[in-house]
């Protein structure tokens, strides 16, 4: 778990186990909601950036005599779009990931106690 160092890995490491049906510890479940939460922090910063550009093509379309609504348009169909959406997804798909973690960790905790779930 120490060499996963980007979202995708991270999940991906624990969907194979999940899958699998290797039993996860709750330290663990608990370290990957950890490291998510620490790399959302860059993948916000990333949305920011790219949200700021997509209203940049737009004014550029604006000003170019454009209107809004086809400024949208055209900015909906660019590549920084694109771009912002999957990383709008990957943002949210991270977060509810760290409350599933969560939640995983307390159930497997309780299992560990010998209490019921």
């Amino acid at each position: 778990m120490d060499n996963l160092t980007t979202i995708d890995s991270i999940i991906d490491y624990l969907k194979e186990r999940v899958e699998q049906k290797i039993p996860i510890a709750p330290t663990l479940w608990l370290n990957a909601a950890q490291k998510l939460n620490v790399l959302l922090g860059n993948e916000n910063d990333r949305l920011a950036e790219l949200f700021q550009s997509t209203r940049k093509i737009m004014i550029a379309h604006i000003e170019e005599d454009k209107s809004a609504t086809e400024a949208k348009a055209r900015m909906e169909m660019t590549d920084v779009y694109k771009e912002n959406n999957k990383q709008k997804a990957e943002i949210n798909q991270g977060g509810e990931f760290i409350r599933l973690a969560k939640s995983q960790s307390r159930v497997r905790n309780e299992e560990y106690k010998g209490g019921s779930v």
